[in-house]
């Protein structure tokens, strides 16, 4: 029992668990200060719980062959479209925006899970194109502007540049020459005043806000400047756990989930800053350093992109606590709070996990693409 153990460790990269391991714990420190109320929070025990869902999916998707959960790919993204569908219908609204999915004691978010099944759907149409204009192009280009669409209605601007960014990173991988990014630069240089027409007023002015924040202070330019006061006032050691004023005497918005970091910064200080930030980067450089290493363009693919959507969403998430990008409500993977996000970057990390332990293991596996 112990030798078979062993052996299923030594499969996986033990610098990737190691470093996952760290950020959920110091996730998991953040969220029990954020919330505390004179003891555990029910959202603390619900998080918790949502890391034990978390692992035991990663767990259960490392051990599934990387083609069948390939080969499934145009089922998982179909039904994800069809939740995303029933969302303006069945969801509820929480400060305005219809995002989720209720469940009783859970609530779903199929914009989150979209992240996944997007890049699992888009990785499977590309291994059939041979060329950018062509029928597989336009089934791509249809697979992000549906879900695009109907996240940008929840709203959720954040997430919808998330589908572009994943394509975006598939493209660049596969190959497609550089003119095309470059013609794509220009023609979004050009197209920001039409698009900047079809903001909300509150989204121009989270954009607005980060070149000078107290010139609305009380307003969209309050919550990067609460988070910049926390970070900065934490200094190296911090003011000690469960000591942060910013959040404690509730001068920080949404500290449980897209301004987790400054919690974390202000109590536990710049030590607990760089291992959280070491641990994420540690996990980026694995995933390139295991796309670089397989021999297969599928699987090569797939680690890429995972690497380069943790690196987007990880540094916005950062930036914007920081006050350096706007607020768009990106969570920092396994540290916000939410049940959605664990689970949908659970998912990465199992199939991520299931590749890894597949090119140890077996030196000729399926080729596709």
């Amino acid at each position: 029992m112990k030798r078979k153990l062993e052996d299923i460790l030594r499969s996986y990269d033990p610098y990737l668990l190691v470093a996952l391991f760290l950020l959920c714990l110091i996730g998991l420190l953040g969220i029990y200060s954020a919330t505390y109320r004179g003891g555990p929070s029910p959202l603390f025990i619900k998080q918790s719980l949502y890391f034990v869902a978390g692992l035991l999916v990663i767990f259960i998707f490392s051990r599934i062959n990387f083609r069948t959960i390939y080969d499934t790919a145009p089922a998982i993204y179909f039904l994800n479209l069809f939740l995303l569908i029933l969302v303006p219908i069945l969801g509820k609204t929480v400060y305005g925006a219809k995002r989720w999915i209720d469940l009783g004691p859970v609530s779903i978010q199929p914009s989150e899970f979209m992240k996944f099944s997007l890049l699992l759907f888009a990785l499977y149409t590309l291994s059939y194109m041979k060329k950018l204009i062509s029928k597989e192009g336009l089934i791509l280009l249809m697979a992000f502007s549906m879900p695009a669409v109907l996240t940008l209605k929840q709203p959720d601007l954040g997430t919808a540049v998330i589908y572009g960014v994943i394509v975006i990173l598939l493209l660049f991988l596969k190959g497609l020459s550089l003119r095309y990014f470059i013609i794509a630069g220009i023609l979004l240089i050009f197209m920001s005043p039409i698009f900047w027409h079809f903001l909300k007023d509150y989204q121009k002015a989270r954009i607005l806000a980060v070149l000078d924040p107290y010139q609305d202070y009380h307003g969209s330019g309050y919550q990067l400047i609460q988070s910049v006061i926390a970070i900065g006032s934490g200094g190296f050691l911090g003011k000690g756990f469960l000591q942060g004023t910013q959040a404690h005497l509730l001068f920080l918005p949404e500290k449980h989930t897209d301004f987790i970091f400054s919690v974390i910064a202000e109590e536990l200080g710049f030590i607990a800053g760089f291992l959280l930030l070491a641990s994420l980067l540690v996990i980026f450089y694995r995933l390139v350093y295991h796309a670089i290493d397989n021999p297969h363009p599928t699987e090569r693919l797939y680690l890429g992109a995972f690497a380069g959507l943790w690196l987007f969403q990880t540094g916005v998430n950062l930036l914007m606590t920081m006050g350096l990008t706007p607020v768009v409500g990106v969570p920092l993977p396994f540290v916000s709070y939410g049940g959605s996000s664990i689970l949908t970057f659970s998912l990465f990390m199992g199939v991520a996990f299931s590749i890894i332990r597949e090119n140890k293991n077996r030196p000729i596996r399926f080729e596709h693409g």
